[in-house]
C-alpha cells in the first residue's frame, strides 16, 4: 500500500486468536437480524488498525472491493443513526463488532475490527479527548465510507494501557 497517512503511521497488527471468534459472533448476531426480517451485510476486512494522522483519526478498516461497493450502496440510500458495539480483550488486542444500524429500513451492516491498545495510546487519548470516534470502512484506492459516534467508549478498552 503506498498511502500517505501522514508522520504517525501506526504498525500492522495481525489478528490473532480471537479474531474467528468475532467472525462467529458476526455471523450468529447477522442471522438473527435476517430472522427478523432484516437486510444485513458482514464486512470481512482485511486490516484493521486504530490510526491518527493528518487525514483521519479513528478505526480504520480496509476491505474487499466487492463488500466496499456493497456497504456504499446501502450507505447511499439509508440512514444509519444507531450503533451496537460488542467488545472483548485478549491476545493483548481489542476486538470489536460494530453494528451499524438503520431503523427505519431495517439494515445492519457488521464490522469486525481489531487493534492493539499498547501501540495506540496516543491515538485513544486523541479520540477521548475528542469525544467522538470515525469509523472508517475503505478500500486500497482510499474510497472511504464513514460512520462518526458521538461516544467512543464502547470501541475503547476502559483505559489507556
Amino acid at each position: 500500500m503506498n498511502e500517505s497517512a501522514g508522520d504517525d503511521v501506526p504498525t500492522n497488527v495481525q489478528a490473532g486468536d480471537g479474531w474467528p471468534a468475532v467472525i462467529e459472533d458476526m455471523e450468529a448476531t447477522a442471522t438473527e437480524y435476517r430472522e427478523r426480517g432484516w437486510t444485513t451485510l458482514e464486512l470481512h476486512p482485511g486490516d484493521s488498525v486504530l490510526i491518527d494522522s493528518d487525514r483521519r483519526t479513528g478505526l480504520d478498516v480496509v476491505l474487499p472491493g466487492p463488500e466496499f461497493e456493497e456497504l456504499k450502496s446501502l450507505v447511499d440510500d439509508r440512514q444509519f443513526r444507531d450503533v451496537k458495539v460488542f467488545r472483548a480483550k485478549g491476545d493483548e488486542l481489542v476486538y470489536v463488532l460494530v453494528v451499524e444500524v438503520a431503523p427505519e429500513s431495517e439494515t445492519a451492516v457488521f464490522v469486525p475490527a481489531y487493534y492493539d491498545p499498547s501501540q495506540a495510546a496516543e491515538t485513544l487519548e486523541s479520540i477521548r479527548e475528542a469525544g467522538a470516534i470515525r469509523l472508517f470502512c475503505r478500500r486500497l484506492n482510499d474510497d472511504t465510507v464513514r460512520f462518526v459516534h458521538n461516544d467512543p467508549s464502547p470501541f475503547l478498552p476502559e483505559s489507556v494501557e
